[in-house]
């Protein structure tokens, strides 16, 4: 990303990816899920775990930024620690790859193009994969099991999920924990709801009862509930945002599940 970013602030609910990012522009801040708490600071380089609440992004005008989007079970192979431990976390990359995170940053600093960079970061990726036996056949296991939770949209019942697998629930979950960093059943909870959003974006005229039923909610109380606890705003709140965005922003993308606040 290099540029300015076309909307000051913006709430990312929950999604199915974890996040490397190397920033060579001015600071930013997020702030998680309206807490109370001080906003982190994001100046250097950092890796967000997979995040299950929503938070605010407060973007610097200008951006110069490199980033990796792992799918969930995509940043495993590069660390030598349960993603358990960076859930809903954001950690500064030294303390996950010491004096090498600073060096990365400085060689691409010293890029002379982000095409250039991007080929630098992807080998130095490559350098760091784990591939041992181990590690593959986990990443399998779980790949096979996040498969299953994308193509239905996560409404798969985690019991015979793990039956088809041929593993236990709980060695299953354990697993998730290690490889993912968060249980399927949270996982599967975060791909329904991104479902939604998806289904917002593509429907003009809207249904919310009948976009419960075929999402897989007990009903409109519980897709009510999920909308609270995943973008802090009711379904209609969330709604008039996007279309306020879409109608007032030329840059808007009507493809991305960002919320931007008007504040």
């Amino acid at each position: 990303m290099e540029g300015g970013a076309p909307f000051r602030h913006e709430k990312v609910p929950p999604t199915p990816a974890l996040n490397l990012q190397i920033n060579l522009g001015d600071a930013f801040h997020m702030v998680e899920a309206d807490r109370l708490s001080a906003p982190i600071t994001l100046a250097e380089s950092w890796l967000g775990g997979l995040f299950g609440v929503h938070h605010r992004v407060d973007w610097t005008p200008y951006l110069r930024l490199y980033g990796v989007r792992f799918y969930p079970n995509g940043a495993h192979p590069f660390l030598e620690f349960p993603l358990s431990d960076v859930y809903n976390q954001i950690v500064p990359l030294d303390e996950v790859w010491g004096l090498w995170a600073a060096e990365l940053r400085e060689r691409l600093h010293a890029a002379p193009s982000f095409q250039v960079g991007l080929l630098l970061l992807e080998r130095v990726l490559r350098d760091r994969l784990r591939d041992t036996p181990k590690t593959m056949d986990e990443q399998n296991i779980v790949q096979c099991a996040i498969a299953a939770i994308r193509r239905d949209h996560g409404t798969v019942s985690i019991r015979e999920l793990s039956d088809h697998i041929g593993i236990s629930q709980n060695h299953l979950g354990t697993l998730f924990k290690r490889v993912v960093g968060t249980s399927a059943k949270e996982l599967a909870r975060i791909y329904r709801f991104e479902q939604v959003l998806r289904a917002i974006n593509r429907t003009p005229a809207l249904d919310w009862t009948q976009i419960a039923q075929h999402s897989g909610y007990y009903d409109l109380s519980h897709l009510n509930k999920e909308f609270v606890a995943f973008t802090g705003q009711s379904p209609t709140d969330y709604l008039s945002l996007r279309r306020h965005d879409h109608s007032e922003s030329a840059s808007f993308d009507p493809h991305s599940l960002c919320i931007r606040p008007t504040d």
